[in-house]
């Protein structure tokens, strides 16, 4: 099926406005009680909670109610008067709640019915904050009643196409669409030189399609069957880079043809192979953990170097081959499943503009010879580096690594030696990010996601960040619980001026370290997908990629550096 390209003008009006006052699902995150989770259309494997096929939610998210507990919500009145209360939920008729609006009580009840909006009654408010509670929860039937938002309107009706104009905040606007396949990973570089962004995406079974900036199949492969369902369950190594210079990415990728498998280059235009070389890994059969691709700077010119990643549990290695696929060296560790981590990160740790290749708990140079190692540190292959991020912390010129370590937490060590400056917990520590981010604490600043593991009838995986100073102090979490979910942070020029923003999850996270729901889909990427001069946040989930700008951005030409490209091309999960 082709991608079907959507372009939308300026989103609706902003939440709040037109004598409309919302509080959504996302309101309520930042004291929800242990239990209630989020949902989202078509998100049963994230609920249960049932939802009709094809429904319709404000903003794509919704609360399930799993807990007694009333959920409470701060939301600000704009002028004194008459509004009426609307309320859209889902349930069933043993399952309800009611609100409270400042001190007073709907004698209706919510969630006991089929998805809809229904009115709550009128209420005389005053201009300023006010308080706003779920309450009264009655948990029957399969999964207990089901939020969406309310809002109290000025008007006594509204409609579902009134409350489709409201979603997302004012700032935020849907720039691209595209229907996609279910993917295992999306790559990201230009093939044309257009300036924009064209995408590859590749499938469960490492499968992979071409499209341009418009959402036309440019080519496609399809990998044999062999061992497919072992490779579905992890991310599709891949990835977009201009090897040989001429302003137009090629392709890497693996591929399994006539039972062999095979690294391959091809012509990002045509899909015509350049290159091809056996995969770095021991013979078939064997396990897929973590197969990768990463692009490196292996002289003083350019990142012309293509360094291969296989994890096939008892041998890992890690390969470098020139542009041409002609390998370089190859390092060999006979350790279990994840111990060198999910990913190789090709840095220059020491500014000598040749990258350092890194891997969990070892440092190969650029002729792929041992710098250090911490197997000391991290002897249990369940004590792997999740994902690696490079920053000076002290301001003293030198480049610390910063790894968020599974069950040990957050991990900074010197890039020189290995030496550990400081770790702190932080649940199971799946991804971080650094920099100034936040208001009245000194820089930089570390967010830390923190993984949580479904116990006793939970649902799923769930994420909160928690927030650390430069040298391991914490400083805050948001929210106050864990949210269902397997979140993600990105970071870029989301205005166009120059200065980094974060976002995890589907929010934008403010300078109080806290977020606001910003998106449809889990944020996956961002940089200047549109080729205008800031960042996009590219949003992923289920058949869905999506690319959201900020609506007052700068729009500039500029020139992208070397490091910059590196990373869009270097992007992963992990």
């Amino acid at each position: 099926m082709l991608p079907v390209l959507v372009l939308l003008a300026a989103a609706g009006l902003a939440m709040g406005r037109d004598g409309i006052v919302i509080a959504d699902d996302s309101d309520f995150y930042e004291h929800m009680p242990k239990g209630t989770i989020i949902t989202q259309a078509g998100g049963r494997s994230r609920s249960g909670s049932a939802l009709p096929e094809g429904a319709w939610l404000f903003n794509n998210n919704a609360l399930v109610m799993r807990s007694q507990a009333y959920l409470y919500a701060k939301v600000t009145i704009p002028e004194t008067g008459t509004y009426h209360l609307h309320v859209r939920g889902h349930g069933d008729p043993k399952s309800s709640f009611r609100v409270i609006i400042g001190d007073r009580q709907t004698s209706e009840q919510f969630g006991n019915g089929p998805l809809s909006l229904r009115r709550g009654g009128t209420f005389e408010l005053q201009k300023g904050p006010i308080d706003i509670v779920l309450s009264r929860v009655v948990l029957g039937g399969a999964t207990g009643p089901v939020f969406d938002a309310l809002f109290l309107s000025r008007a006594a009706n509204l409609t579902e196409g009134d409350l489709r104009k409201l979603e997302l905040p004012e700032e935020v606007e849907l720039l691209k669409e595209y229907t996609i396949s279910r993917s295992s990973a999306i790559k990201f570089g230009d093939v044309d030189a257009d300036g924009k962004s064209d995408f590859f995406l590749l499938e469960s079974d490492y499968s992979g399609r071409m499209f341009d900036h418009s959402g036309r199949e440019l080519w496609a492969y399809k990998n044999e069957e062999t061992d497919a369902r072992k490779r579905a369950e992890f991310e599709a190594p891949g990835l977009l880079w201009d090897f040989d210079r001429d302003g137009r990415a090629e392709v890497a990728h693996y591929q399994l043809e006539q039972g062999k498998e095979w690294l391959v280059m091809r012509d990002g235009r045509s899909g015509s192979v350049l290159h091809k070389v056996a995969w770095p890994t021991p013979p078939m059969p064997h396990e897929y953990n973590n197969f990768r691709l990463a692009v490196a700077r292996f002289n003083s010119n350019y990142p012309a170097n293509l360094v291969a990643f296989t994890d096939s549990g008892g041998t890992i290695s890690i390969t470098a081959y020139s542009r041409e696929l002609k390998q370089v060296w190859q390092h060999v560790e006979k350790k279990k499943k994840d111990h060198l981590g999910h990913y190789v990160y090709a840095f220059d740790l020491d500014g000598d503009t040749t990258d350092e290749i890194i891997a969990s708990g070892i440092v190969l140079s650029a002729t792929g010879n041992v710098l250090w190692n911490r197997y000391d540190l991290l002897d249990d292959n369940h004590d792997h580096c999740d994902s690696f991020r490079f920053h000076d912390l002290d301001g003293d010129g030198r480049i610390e690594m910063l790894a968020p370590v599974s069950e040990l937490g957050v991990l900074v060590f010197n890039s020189k030696d290995g030496r550990l400056r400081w770790k702190h917990a932080a649940e199971h520590t799946q991804q971080l990010e650094v920099g100034s981010f936040l208001r009245g604490v000194p820089g930089p600043h570390i967010a830390a996601n923190a993984r949580t593991y479904a116990r006793n009838g939970e649902a799923g995986l769930g994420g909160q960040v928690h927030w650390f100073d430069s040298e391991g102090n914490p400083v805050r979490k948001w929210p106050a619980n864990p949210l269902n979910g397997n979140p993600d942070f990105v970071k870029g020029d989301w205005r166009g001026t120059g200065v980094e923003e974060l976002f995890w999850y589907k929010f934008r996270m403010t300078p109080e370290g806290k977020g606001v729901l910003s998106f449809k889909q889990d944020v996956y990427h961002m940089f200047d997908f549109m080729g205008v001069g800031n960042d996009q946040v590219i949003a992923r989930g289920g058949s869905s990629l999506l690319i959201y700008g900020y609506k007052g951005a700068r729009r500039r030409s500029i020139t992208r550096d070397i490091h910059y490209l590196k990373r869009v091309a270097n992007h992963t999960h992990y």
